[in-house]
């Protein structure tokens, strides 16, 4: 019966999120962490961090994705259409990424104040945003669901990627890493409010790109996709750790249990948001009719 329903009601992306597509979700979700962790680390100028978050992208990020393809061996082609393709750009910005990347720790490693390690920490740190922002590009220019057609999308990945760094850059301080933790900390404080402020606009502006986008947030703020936002995003992932965080600010310091807490909910938090947006995707039906 779902095969005759096709486009005749409004119609969830399954590609992306459901049976392999859970792959495209999770490879995202770990280019926003591998990404955001590199940046983080390159500011508190933690080599640990910015190999760690190197080797998310590199292992987990392109394995995940490869995995997900269907002729794995032709992944190549991907970066012969970049004019037309943020598909081809990601791909072309991943690769530098990881070659520039690849370049910054060697010379931060052995040769680390020299001109050459500056140019490719730069040069990184560029790639890395290009990577963490791509995903929103790419599916901003998807036509066909509405609710994916906002300029905020590229910002969102962006902020929900460096939010995860500093989340895991914490863990890493608390095994003794180059990682002033309460600095971390008080980055994620802001990075939620501003995270939460976003969150807001986007859904809000979604319900104006037509009664698609519309339905989209109806099936994310109050329908079958509610309570991963209600629990997974706002609850663990923004009230939970901006509540300790204020804390933490007034006393001046957070015990190791509550840090760890912070870690948890913030990356339960960035992987509910992923799911959200994924999952809320929706088309149109052929014949536009009233809810």
């Amino acid at each position: 019966m779902e095969q005759y329903e096709w486009m005749v009601e409004y119609t969830p992306q399954t590609e992306w999120i459901l049976k392999k597509g859970i792959l495209v979700w999770l490879a995202e979700v770990f280019n926003a962490l591998g990404s955001g962790l590199y940046l983080v680390s390159l500011y508190f100028n933690c080599l640990e961090g910015m190999f760690i978050g190197w080797l998310i992208i590199v292992v987990l990020k392109c394995g995940f994705h490869f995995a997900h393809l269907r002729q794995p061996l032709r992944f190549w082609r991907l970066a012969f259409n970049p004019r037309t393709s943020w598909l081809a750009r990601g791909f072309i910005f991943l690769a530098l990424f990881i070659g520039f990347g690849a370049m910054q720790l060697i010379f931060s490693y052995w040769l680390p104040g020299t001109a050459w390690e500056v140019a490719f920490k730069v040069v990184t740190a560029i790639m890395a945003v290009l990577v963490a922002a791509y995903t929103g590009f790419v599916m901003n220019y998807v036509n066909g669901i509405p609710f994916w057609n906002s300029a905020l999308l590229p910002l969102l990945f962006v902020s929900f990627s460096v939010l995860s760094g500093l989340a895991v850059a914490i863990a890493i301080g608390l095994f003794g890493g180059n990682i002033d933790i309460m600095g971390a900390v008080a980055g994620i404080r802001l990075l939620l409010v501003i995270n939460a402020s976003f969150i807001v606009i986007y859904l809000w502006s979604a319900t104006y790109m037509g009664p698609t986008g519309k339905r989209s947030v109806i099936e994310i703020v109050k329908r079958q996709i509610a309570p991963i936002l209600w629990v997974g995003v706002i609850l663990c992932g923004i009230i939970i750790p901006l509540a300790i965080s204020i804390s933490s600010y007034f006393v001046g310091e957070a015990s190791v249990s509550l840090l760890i807490t912070t870690i948890s909910c913030v990356l339960i938090g960035v992987f509910s948001f992923n799911y959200c947006l994924l999952k809320g995707g929706m088309y149109g039906p052929l014949i536009p009719h009233s809810d």
